[in-house]
């Protein structure tokens, strides 16, 4: 018996006790992860109250009133409201990190929705021009595409202070270069001078150069310590890498066409600059 109790002893002494600094330090990613959960959820419940009084107010005017314009633009604004809620409870579902207001990418692509869900209902009730409405989704891809660079370019940053300015200088650069082109998305005016596109391309010309020069910093630098290639890695869920790719395309393809149109922009008013030149 003696035996036994000194045993039972020894394995309570011996048993390891959790400290209490610990505590604390494992239960602020806890707390966070459950207040992003909470904020998803309270979304949720508000996506769904707003469904159901658009759905509401939809049903009551058809039964009410002719189909009229009025009716039109209620009906529009329900297909824009239910579209955009698909496509943002989409992006929470796939979230199962809670990386949502942590990750670039998938930021900016909730943000841009939900902009456009405001900006698409201010258009369909006129209050803001179509084309107005449609400029902004302009804007809208632009800045996604942005996240795209601005997170492949932080995954270049090295523990390493030459290679870390380097990637932030080209950062700077890019985000830059995006708000220098939201004029010309925005159409803010009729006929851009020919300096304007100048500036754009100088801008260009030095995020893509800022970007060679970070990747060949970030080659000799691990290069002469091997120990910084070691850089943690964060899978994406199978969901979130889907939307990714998917909205990647869709934005490359936007993209291409943005291009074509700011170099056939830049072109046109060349030509009309030396034009009035000549005459």
């Amino acid at each position: 018996m003696e035996d036994t109790r000194k045993n039972s002893d020894s394995e309570i002494k011996t048993a390891p006790e959790t400290p209490k600094g610990q505590r604390s330090l494992h239960k602020h990613p806890v707390e966070t992860e459950s207040r992003l959960g909470k904020l998803k959820v309270a979304f949720l419940y508000t996506l769904i109250v707003g469904l159901g009084l658009a759905a509401l107010t939809s049903v009551i005017a058809l039964l009410v009133g002719e189909f009229n314009a009025v009716i039109g633009k209620t009906l529009l604004t329900i297909f824009i409201l239910f579209s955009h809620s698909l496509l943002l409870l989409a992006i929470l579902w796939a979230d199962t990190k809670n990386q949502l207001g942590k990750a670039v990418i998938s930021t900016t692509i909730f943000a841009a929705l939900f902009a456009n869900l405001v900006t698409s209902t201010l258009g369909a009730w006129e209050i803001i021009s179509a084309s107005t409405a449609w400029r902004w989704v302009g804007l809208y891809f632009l800045a996604i595409g942005g996240a795209y660079i601005v997170a492949a370019l932080l995954r270049l940053r090295l523990p390493q202070r030459t290679a870390h300015i380097a990637v932030n200088t080209s950062v700077g650069f890019v985000v830059v270069t995006l708000l220098a082109l939201t004029p010309w998305v925005l159409h803010v005016v009729e006929n851009f001078d020919p300096l304007y596109f100048r500036i754009v391309a100088a801008l260009s010309i030095l995020s893509s150069a800022s970007f060679l020069i970070s990747l060949i910093l970030r080659g000799i630098a691990s290069s002469k310590n091997p120990e910084l290639r070691k850089i943690n890695r964060h899978d994406l869920p199978n969901g979130m890498l889907s939307i990714y790719i998917v909205v990647g395309v869709i934005t490359a393809i936007t993209w291409n066409v943005g291009l074509v149109s700011l170099i056939d922009s830049g072109s046109s008013a060349n030509n009309s600059s030396h034009t009035r030149y000549n005459q």
